[in-house]
């Protein structure tokens, strides 16, 4: 059955209908702000998860936050929804690939039932005896010996003699050795055996002979019901003295005296106190003296405890403990499968676990994430990584009947990795799901089975469906603005390509960090470069741990003393929670000498920090300038409610008295930067770094935006905007001035008009003297580099080199 919306009105969204086939592929695209996201998540996500909450009972209903009612008129046909997200709930900090895809779960059966136990302290291999194997060395005892079956006794046996010997005597018993001695019970009634006698049960005595072995089985069962850790027998063969030997159920040294508890799956749990390491309690991390997070010492990182890492598993030639297992990647995690000894009498037993396992394994390689390893923690991942880690569990799963939302699948992905995802997308919508993906990526929405188009702008501006249908509807459909950009009617803006003969060139040499293997970088500086290559073929490793720090510590052959970096990444512009677009572009720096200027603030004696919502002063110090009061809800996440007291305008009364061309401050910040750039035109300054906002595609942006509510791509362009501002002609910069500005996947999240506003913006920063280097994986951005670099040729230990590199 078809999903059916019905007069959609969450957000921006325009009372729109839609029909979405069921059991499709279908690719939802257009501008940042035009309401995808709000279609996909906060509409038929929201109302999914509202309707399974619905369906629980009413005690459990009410220990759950009871979420709104997504503004619909109606949704038919709506599915169980899954929204495979790119961010990690907080409170997840040992949360690590192997536990989002379930592979550890079916790791931790196989360890628990076929694991080889050794002794932490000493590394020798342990042993046990099944009560089988017991029966079966005592019957082959040369004929004619003599047993004694003997069950250990608790310490505290004879504390209370009457009640311990009665209770013996039900059961049938009639003996007792005491400290070596056998005793008939009537005698330790008369004398009981002291609080450090050393007592056990004499549960029989037996003669071996042939015949003897059923009975000499059923007593060793006997002995170990009573105590299931060990069995004694007493064996006198003819002419010797009697001889104890002792038979254990459990692994244990008999040198040391160390017994291993039973192998169960909780053991190599780092969630469980008794798979934890118990110095950094299962995080792999601890508190350094200096106050810094360090590798723990005791586990090495490996979150387990001792005993879980003494226990291997036999790969071919080789044993490894489950540590190692998940420090692999997980390419060699697969080959090492391979090879996995099973004993033949658990094979049928461990079948279904070694299947799933490898169903996992396998999807995560095919989704371009076999360079990672188990071991890694979910909030190192990037944002793609861990969608597509998510998608590997669901793959692996074998659910049906689900709706999926995905946002950006492709994010990170190289071409090559690109048709990996969509066999994976393809292969879930073919076991009864329907995939809904917010994207733009052209090799996506050319395999799609059904597109819907959102604009035609951001914000106020978008929130309308403006086109739906197949592939091929749309590269003929004259209405589309993104039909234009697929048909290839309109193409990305080109810029007369850099001279490299006539460049300065910066060479970072012998980078040999994870698994660079002694790359030499060379640079053009001025010019427009872009990296790029499979995931985990060494792009960020080289950028980030190698040329960043190298150009810090001067270290760069080439680079001017001047030569600054500047890492425009997607982290959340600011560090306080009033940060907003306004402060992190220094437009608030602008405008807060303009309203101290006014008359009435110069009658009051106001000035600039007056207007600030970092110090006292101006700020509503009932919120201390953030809008809104954090309510504390113990257990349950932080509420935030608009503050009582300025209702969320962050100033107070005398503040907002102030105003310039009839609006106060916090008017003038609720303002979306396009209707700002109108109201501030007579401010030169205040208009350059609004013009370059709205330049970047973020005319739709409410300056007062908390930074917390950007997304990632959002958030790089609102860094891009105020070095665009500092390179514009009347602001300037510092004579000499120059940077080097790192972006990673800046196309991430961008519609192609988007993409061509950023080609502009970088060329503009290119022309101001600046050297940009962007990785990134957008064959329309690299197409118009002036420079590019190409690492690989494959991911992991298969990269690591540059394959290639020069104009494109």
């Amino acid at each position: 059955m078809d999903i059916v919306i019905t007069g959609a009105s969450q957000n921006t969204l325009r009372h729109i209908d839609l029909t979405l086939p069921a059991g499709r592929l279908i690719a939802l695209m257009g501008p940042s702000g035009s309401g995808k996201s709000t279609l996909a998540h906060d509409t038929l996500f929201a109302e999914s998860r509202r309707r399974f909450l619905d369906c629980l009972s009413a005690g459990a209903r009410r220990l759950l936050a009871r979420p709104e009612k997504p503004r619909v008129d109606a949704i038919d046909g709506l599915p169980p929804a899954l929204c495979l997200e790119q961010q990690m709930p907080p409170g997840h900090s040992r949360a690590v690939l192997g536990s989002i895809t379930e592979v550890l779960d079916y790791l931790r059966i196989i360890y628990a039932a076929i694991g080889i136990p050794h002794d932490p302290a000493t590394g020798e291999r342990l042993s046990r005896l099944s009560p089988d194997e017991i029966a079966a060395t005592l019957a082959s005892l040369p004929e004619g010996a003599r047993l004694t079956l003997l069950a250990p006794l608790s310490a505290s046996f004879g504390a209370e003699p009457e009640s311990d010997i009665l209770q013996l005597r039900k059961l049938g018993y009639l003996r007792v050795r005491v400290d070596g001695c056998v005793r008939e019970l009537e005698e330790l009634e008369a004398a009981p055996p002291s609080s450090d006698s050393v007592c056990e049960l004499v549960v029989d005595r037996i003669v071996v002979r042939p015949g003897s072995d059923s009975r000499i089985a059923d007593s060793v069962q006997v002995a170990l019901r009573l105590w299931p850790d060990e069995l004694r027998a007493l064996v006198q063969q003819r002419g010797e003295e009697p001889v104890l030997q002792c038979f254990h159920t459990r692994y244990r040294n008999p040198e040391t005296g160390f017994t291993l508890p039973d192998l169960t799956p909780q053991l190599f749990s780092h969630y469980s106190a008794r798979g934890a390491c118990e110095a950094c309690e299962g995080t792999g991390v601890k508190e350094g003296s200096d106050g810094n997070a360090i590798v723990c010492p005791v586990c090495k990182g490996m979150r387990l405890n001792a005993v879980a890492l003494a226990v291997t598993l036999c790969f071919g030639s080789q044993e490894v403990n489950m540590g190692d297992f998940c420090n692999l990647t997980i390419s060699r995690n697969r080959d090492l499968l391979q090879q996995l000894q099973i004993p033949p009498v658990y094979r049928e037993a461990l079948q279904t676990a070694v299947q799933e396992l490898m169903r996992r394994l396998d999807c995560l390689q095919e989704l371009g994430l076999g360079y990672l390893s188990l071991s890694r923690a979910a909030h190192t991942l990037s944002g793609g990584e861990l969608q597509r880690a998510r998608l590997a569990g669901q793959i692996g799963g074998g659910l049906s009947g689900v709706l999926y939302i995905l946002d950006e699948p492709t994010i990170g992905l190289h071409p090559s990795e690109t048709d990996r995802l969509l066999r994976a997308l393809k292969r879930l919508r073919d076991k009864g799901n329907t995939i809904l993906v917010v994207e733009h990526d052209p090799q996506l929405l050319a395999e799609a089975d059904w597109l819907v188009e959102m604009g035609p702008g951001s914000g106020p501006l978008g929130g309308q469906v403006l086109a739906q249908g197949t592939y091929a509807d749309f590269l003929a459909n004259e209405a589309s603005p993104t039909a234009a950009w697929l048909n290839g009617k309109r193409q990305f803006c080109k810029s007369e390509p850099v001279e490299l003969s006539a460049c300065k060139w910066i060479e970072l040499k012998h980078a040999n960090a994870r698994n660079l293997k002694d790359v030499t970088l060379r640079l053009p500086l001025g010019a427009f470069t872009c990296m790029s290559g499979p995931g985990g073929s060494g792009k960020s490793t080289l950028v980030h741990e190698c040329l960043l720090p190298a150009l810090k510590a001067g270290k760069l052959t080439g680079a001017d003393k001047g030569l600054r970096a500047v890492l425009l990444d997607q982290s959340l512009p600011g560090g306080t929670s009033r940060s907003t677009p306004a402060t992190a572009t220094g437009l608030l720096d602008v405008l807060r000498p303009l309203y101290a200027s006014l008359p009435l603030s110069r009658q009051r004696g106001y000035s600039a920090g007056r207007f600030s919502l970092n110090v006292r002063g101006g700020r509503c110090e009932r919120c201390c300038g953030t809008g809104h009061l954090q309510v504390d809800m113990n257990f349950l996440a932080d509420l935030y409610t608009p503050c009582d007291a300025c209702h969320g305008a962050r100033y107070n009364r005398e503040t907002l008295e102030v105003t310039w061309r009839g609006k106060s401050i916090a008017q003038a910040m609720a303002l979306t930067v396009d209707e700002a750039l109108e109201f501030f035109s007579p401010i030169p300054a205040a208009a350059a770094i609004l013009q370059a906002m709205h330049d970047i595609g973020l005319g739709y942006l409410q300056l007062d935006r908390p930074s917390s509510g950007l997304s990632g791509g959002e958030a790089q362009r609102v860094k891009i905007a105020t070095y665009l501002a500092k390179a514009a002609p009347k602001r300037g910069r510092r004579e000499g001035e120059r940077l080097l500005l790192v972006l990673d996947e800046p196309s991430t999240g961008l519609h192609f008009s988007e993409v061509d506003l950023l080609l502009r913006a970088l060329y503009r920063l290119r022309a101001a003297g600046h050297t940009v280097l962007c990785i990134e994986h957008h064959q329309g951005i690299l197409s118009r580099a002036d420079y590019l670099v190409e690492l690989g040729p494959g991911s992991g230990p298969e990269g690591g080199q540059i394959v290639s590199e020069g104009p494109p």
